[in-house]
């Protein structure tokens, strides 16, 4: 999955699968990837519209989808 650099203070990039609907989100901070299932595409769409990513990740996504989270190996 391809992901794009984003304009926010705690995630460095995201990622969307429309045939898989999951949405992957590498954070910052602490350097998780975060796969986020299930994901329907008017997420990613809203979530790359928002004036703060961030706030709209943590507020309508992270908690709201099933997810795994490993450490990022391209940073590891």
């Amino acid at each position: 999955m391809e992901r794009l650099k984003v304009a926010s203070s705690r995630i460095e990039s995201v990622g969307y699968d429309s045939k898989r609907r999951e949405l992957e989100v590498v954070m910052k901070k602490n350097n998780l990837v975060y796969l986020h299932k299930e994901v329907p595409p008017n997420f990613w769409s809203e979530l790359m519209l928002a004036p703060s990513i961030g706030r709209y990740y943590f507020n309508n996504i992270k908690e709201s989808f099933p997810f795994e989270k490993w450490v990022n190996p391209e940073r590891s």
